[in-house]
């Protein structure tokens, strides 16, 4: 097995497996995949995940169908993090590590993700609008925020490429020109079909006047077959997107691992963990660092040398091998600060007729109105999602019935109370942007996991922006199933939590910043192509470079700009 590489890339998420491919495509390079996670790529791998899932009995995490990982011991990822801040956090190792009162935190940092072969993807929902040109100019527009280095028209073709690549469906004529976002090109396939449910929901309220803003009811892009494409199949509307696509019809990473692999100069190497990087003393890196939870000698610390290292760990990861490495690439300062997510909401209604959810994906329509406005001087704005999956995680369908027992409905009154609840279940979801705070932030903790590498350690606020943006979508929420003369549900969780005198909120599990991208090198991490400032020969790949969250489902933009950086390193290395 040889040690020395053109390119090592860590990570073998979206990010990682399209920068593999990408460069495996552009040039003979030999090429090694670093992956904490170790699992299979195979339809065979996907159905023993989706037979661990069925036999635990519910579905309700995303972390369900990967129980059995050996990895979850090795390369643990925070499957607990979705709870308030708690004394008992610090002590369990499978918690995040809060910084609590003194150092500034308010709220938990909730968002989770998958460490495996593929990343995330393997239990996203898929949805891929992209941003639209003001989030890119936050600041020149709003001066709130920062701005990008690059902006809507330099991504514009990148972001063609990406939806080609994901096999992105949806409707041209919705989007283009959207909130000034223009399309040079159609997507791959057309739109995810309406839904009985969201035809009747659009009956209602498409086209009406609320809160000052016209709503419109479109199809999401999602990276979701309509039709036969690159070998995998349509949706069948199983209603199971998050924690697996039963079918593989939704576009997962493995898809361009399995590409890249085809080429015998590329190589993934799992169950490795990388512990740090390190440079010459011309300041570029030369060698990873990494231990191998399947060897015998789980501490023995290994290494590989490249020409270039490509960072591609996800946004807590990420920082985290560069603080560990020295503070490289960290003359800004800026190296795991600016951690966003996209904080989120819901509410829940009893519609006026059936409405038989649960027949497609968990969702299908959106409303993009609320994205875009001179308010977002004071306040986030705000994507809304229209649920086909009942009242989403407020309430499920086993819940629903156990509050019908315990209301007495039993024997023959219980199918028809079923019947009545369920099928009129409706929910409306709210996602907003979060501001670029170097207080949040991630560090490394005294704590450490398994192979004594420190776990992350977080200080964070959601911030006034992000809340008014909560406060507007829950108010537009509440109009909205008004307007669909809806009654929102007494089960409906309030917005203002009176224990802790602060909102609640949900996490939509899309983390960002953290090594963010600008021209200047002192409040910056990497450029505008996503290189170090401070390494000529380190990239960094993935939603860790954003500037700033905007409100869209991150994917296809960190597919985006993967696509446009892995041509940037084939520039850069075709002239060395």
């Amino acid at each position: 097995m040889q040690d020395q590489y053109d390119v090592i890339v860590i990570g073998s998420g979206v990010a990682g497996a399209l920068t593999a491919w990408k460069l495996s495509q552009l040039g003979d390079y030999k090429i090694l995949i670093l992956e904490a996670g170790k699992n299979s790529i195979t339809n065979g791998q996907r159905l023993q995940f989706h037979h661990t899932m069925d036999t635990q009995g519910h579905r309700g995490t995303m972390f369900a169908p990967y129980a059995a990982l050996e990895s979850r011991k090795f390369a643990p990822a925070a499957e607990n993090s979705q709870r308030d801040l708690a004394p008992q956090i610090a002590d369990a190792k499978n918690y995040y590590d809060y910084t609590v009162g003194a150092n500034g935190s308010k709220d938990a940092f909730k968002a989770g993700y998958n460490r495996m072969v593929g990343g995330s993807t393997w239990s996203w929902r898929g949805n891929c609008p992209r941003f639209i040109p003001s989030d890119f100019r936050l600041f020149s527009e709003f001066a709130v925020g920062r701005d990008w280095p690059l902006d809507y028209n330099e991504l514009e073709p990148w972001y063609c490429q990406a939806e080609w690549e994901m096999g992105i469906s949806g409707n041209h004529d919705e989007f283009d020109g959207l909130h000034g976002g223009y399309r040079s090109e159609p997507f791959p396939m057309s739109g995810i079909p309406l839904g009985y449910s969201d035809n009747k929901v659009k009956e209602r309220i498409d086209g009406k006047i609320v809160r000052g803003t016209r709503v419109k009811v479109v199809t999401t892009p999602q990276a979701r077959n309509t039709t036969l494409f690159d070998g995998r199949p349509p949706c069948e509307g199983h209603s199971n997107c998050i924690p697996l696509c039963p079918i593989d019809a939704k576009y997962v990473a493995t898809v361009h691992l399995r590409r890249a692999l085809e080429s015998p100069n590329v190589e993934l190497r799992t169950a490795s963990v990388v512990t740090r990087l390190s440079k010459t003393n011309s300041g570029r890196v030369n060698k990873v660092y990494f231990k191998d939870w399947s060897s015998d000698n789980i501490n023995k610390e290994r290494s590989v040398t490249g020409k270039v290292v490509v960072l591609a760990a996800h946004a807590i990861e990420t920082p985290k091998i560069l603080l560990m490495s020295n503070g490289l690439a960290n003359s800004s300062g800026q190296v795991g600060r600016n951690l966003m997510d996209h904080v989120q909401f819901e509410l829940i209604a009893t519609f006026p007729e059936p409405l038989y959810p649960f027949r497609g994906p968990q969702s299908i329509a959106s409303i993009e109105d609320f994205r875009d406005g001179g308010f977002r001087s004071q306040r986030s704005g705000f994507r809304m999602t229209i649920g086909n999956d009942g009242w989403g995680r407020t309430g499920s369908p086993a819940t629903v019935i156990d509050g019908l027992l315990s209301e007495g409905k039993y024997g023959a009154a219980l199918p028809g109370a079923i019947a009545d609840r369920i099928t009129r279940m409706i929910r409306l979801s709210f996602s907003t942007e979060m501001l670029p705070e170097t207080a949040n932030r991630i560090e490394l903790s005294g704590k450490t996991d398994d192979l004594g590498i420190p776990r992350p350690k977080f200080t964070f606020d959601i911030g006034s922006y992000a809340e008014g943006g909560l406060r507007e979508g829950f108010e537009t929420a509440k109009a909205l199933f008004t307007k669909m003369n809806a009654t929102v549900s007494p089960k409906a969780k309030p917005l203002d939590n009176p224990q802790t005198g602060r909102v609640n909120w949900n996490t939509a599990a899309h983390i960002m910043g953290t090594t963010i991208m600008g021209d200047d090198p002192t409040d910056s991490v990497v450029d505008r192509w996503g290189k170090a400032h401070d390494v000529p020969n380190l990239w960094i790949a993935g939603s860790s470079i954003f500037t700033t969250s905007a409100t869209a489902n991150p994917t296809l933009t960190i597919a985006a700009l993967t696509l446009r950086t892995a041509a940037a390193i084939h520039r850069q290395m075709q002239g060395e």
